[in-house]
């Protein structure tokens, strides 16, 4: 850091003497009003991946707030640095904040155009529920649609009041459906108590499915953020990493023979925890090898670092051969990290949608002052020096959750992603997937896992205008501390 001291202070006095030559001297006030832009430009220099693309800013930039300054220095390539400012109340309404305890109802949910096209008005739809939470008490579920709150319809202006307050009163309606209509039913108010502190536990859902049919075991994991513990921005808090190890322990105990990690709201987070969890999925054959690597700009290549599975969590190990990925719109950064590194090793079926493509790294830099600056500062590489995921992965079997109108609760062998994968595993198709030889007739019988369910499409494509998941997980690896 001192090198870091050196070129912001031999900047400053530069100007500082250039205003002293101009008659008063307002040094002092200077170099109050500019060093924080400063010390950010002079981290950027240093150790941003694209660093030699930040443009020359004229002396006026440099009086901006930090969370305005810091978007001026990224390259047009840099979809995913950001900076968070510790006091919210100073930040700008761009700025993204990271909270595994939040004041919150307790939903996830996306806002989209009406299913039905008898209306022109936005409704949201509810992802899931956190267990214990005002969302769940007052009764409502994953795939409830809402259709307006505090009797208004829903907007861009009104729909934050779903997430946070001293309470709120929401209509959810059903949808209607046969094989050629969808309508909407009546209509249920249902009053939401004041939002309360919520732990976001990542490890959402972990059940084992057995088979009717072949009497397999099936390891179901729904894991939502790749986070180290329940303090937020500090790695050091590794309560997860030690939940994650109970988790897969219990997996190994009952001897799952085949594993369905879903990340379909997995946004990414820490290497640590996805080296951890790549560990405990490998084959036990590959724990010497290489996890992935990182390179840096070159100016940094002594960052340059390799990871290698992590000996911590091999007793954890449940040596498998395949893995089955659900994805989603979500599905982000080290979410990919374990496609991409684990495919040297073994087969990897992806089911769901193409997923984002944030095939580099960023590291976490603590400022003196009142922010966290996450810059990209690496690519990210599997041992066989494979990175080609910009755009993101094609999934083996593509279905889009969000373009169905009946969903059952995550962890049903009803609901649409988590059947056609247990599908997949019986029969080997997926019978709702877009790129499927399959048109959902049953192989081998009808009944238990995998009895056919008819999942009803939409006839339209739902359009997104907002997601409550984008809005407040990672948007890339976080690779170290600086």
């Amino acid at each position: 850091m001192k090198r870091f001291s050196k070129f912001i202070n031999t900047s400053l006095i530069a100007l500082a003497l250039l205003l002293a030559s101009c008659g008063e001297d307002r040094t002092g006030e200077f170099i109050a009003k500019t060093e924080v832009d400063h010390w950010i430009e002079a981290q950027m220099q240093d150790i941003y991946l694209w660093y030699n693309e930040i443009p020359k800013l004229e002396t006026s930039y440099y009086f901006y707030p930090a969370d305005e300054f810091f978007p001026m220095l990224l390259s047009s390539n840099d979809k995913f640095s950001y900076i968070e400012m510790l006091d919210q109340e100073t930040a700008s309404a761009g700025t993204k904040s990271i909270h595994i305890n939040s004041t919150t109802y307790g939903i996830e949910f996306v806002l989209t155009n009406d299913p039905t096209q008898t209306t022109s008005h936005q409704y949201a739809r509810i992802l899931y529920v956190l267990k214990n939470s005002p969302a769940a008490r007052a009764g409502l579920k994953r795939g409830d649609w809402i259709t307006t709150i505090n009797s208004k319809n829903l907007t861009q202006d009104n729909y934050g009041l779903l997430e946070t307050g001293n309470g709120v009163t929401v209509s959810i309606a059903p949808i209607i459906l046969t094989e050629q209509t969808a309508s909407w039913g009546e209509a249920t108010e249902i009053q939401i108590q004041a939002a309360e502190a919520m732990e976001n536990n990542p490890f959402l859902v972990s059940e084992i499915i057995t088979s009717p049919q072949s009497g397999k075991k099936i390891g179901y994991l729904v894991y939502n953020e790749f986070v180290t513990g329940k303090t937020p921005n500090d790695p050091t808090d590794t309560s997860y990493l030690e939940e994650m190890k109970t988790v897969f322990q219990n997996f190994k105990n009952e001897g799952v023979d085949d594993f369905i990690l879903d990340l379909r709201y997995n946004n990414g987070g820490y290497i640590q925890c996805a080296q951890a969890m790549a560990t405990m999925l490998a084959p036990a054959s590959s724990l010497n090898g290489e996890f992935a690597h990182l390179v840096h700009n070159d100016k940094r290549q002594d960052l340059n670092y390799t990871y290698m599975f992590d000996s911590n969590y091999s007793s954890e190990n449940l040596n498998l051969s395949k893995l089955y990925v659900i994805s989603g719109v979500y599905t982000a950064s080290s979410s990919e990290l374990i496609i991409n590194s684990l495919r040297p090793y073994m087969d990897v079926k992806l089911l769901g949608v193409q997923t984002v493509g944030k095939n580099v790294a960023a590291t976490q830099i603590n400022s003196p002052y009142n922010f966290i600056m996450y810059p990209i500062t690496a690519t990210v590489y599997n041992k066989d020096n494979q990175s080609d995921y910009a755009n993101g992965f094609t999934p083996d079997y593509t279905i889009n959750e969000l373009n169905y109108l009946n969903w059952a609760e995550l962890g049903d062998t009803k609901e649409l992603l988590l059947y056609n994968t247990l599908h997949l595993i019986e029969y080997g198709s997926a019978p709702d997937a877009e790129n499927s030889e399959s048109s959902g007739g049953e192989e081998g019988g009808d009944e238990g896992t995998t009895k056919a369910v008819k999942h009803y499409k939409s006839r339209q494509a739902l359009q997104i205008s907002y997601s409550s998941i984008s809005q407040k997980t990672r948007p890339a690896i976080i690779a170290t501390q600086y």
